[in-house]
């Protein structure tokens, strides 16, 4: 098998489904219920019949959490991240993980035709393809480029061990924390 099969993996392979959702209507504390129900990490949110937008963990953490707001006042339509961004389910994984990276967002709404068929993250790409990360790492290295490139800190789960971090780098196509990017450094991830 080669490394760049993942070329030939559509999204419908990888997508999760079906996708949890709630009403827009429906309150932040809901949410976090069928979050921690489901062990998902985020819900897709319908008003009049349409997806509409979709609420994160993060979207959780910083919009009713950080701010001190009572989970049951606050309505998904006021946190949800909007408009959704959709992918084909025979679009590759390729195609998807360039989308996200593009537009700085780490999950795609699978969709045919108007019909929600799943959802797509960059975990679930990760978990099929660690060995395009390595791939990318070593032609980062025989390129002489810099591995860990320098960007501004964003906030939310890190990629690889899934914990909160407000110093988020994205390297390659993951976001990594402070301590996965060390062990990144280190060289002990992905057995480079």
């Amino acid at each position: 098998m080669g490394p760049f099969l993942s070329e030939e993996i559509t999204v419908r392979e990888v997508m999760t489904s079906p996708v949890i959702e709630l009403g827009a209507e429906s309150t932040a504390n809901v949410a976090a219920e069928m979050m921690a129900k489901y062990k998902i990490s985020s819900i897709l949110v319908r008003k009049d019949g349409r997806p509409v937008g979709i609420v994160t963990k993060r979207d959780l953490v910083e919009k009713v959490v950080a701010q001190d707001r009572r989970p049951s006042e606050v309505k998904l339509e006021e946190i949800m991240s909007s408009p959704l961004v959709t992918v084909d389910p025979s679009a590759t994984i390729e195609d998807a993980v360039r989308l996200m990276t593009r537009l700085g967002i780490s999950r795609l709404i699978v969709s045919y035709k108007g019909n929600v068929q799943g959802i797509i993250s960059l975990k679930d790409v990760l978990k099929i393809t660690p060995d395009i990360i390595s791939v990318i790492k070593e032609q980062f290295k025989l390129s002489g480029g810099p591995i860990l490139k320098r960007e501004s800190y964003l906030e939310g789960y890190c990629d690889s061990c899934g914990e909160w971090s407000d110093m988020l780098v994205r390297i390659d196509d993951q976001y990594l924390c402070e301590e996965c990017r060390l062990e990144l450094e280190k060289g002990s991830i992905a057995g480079t």
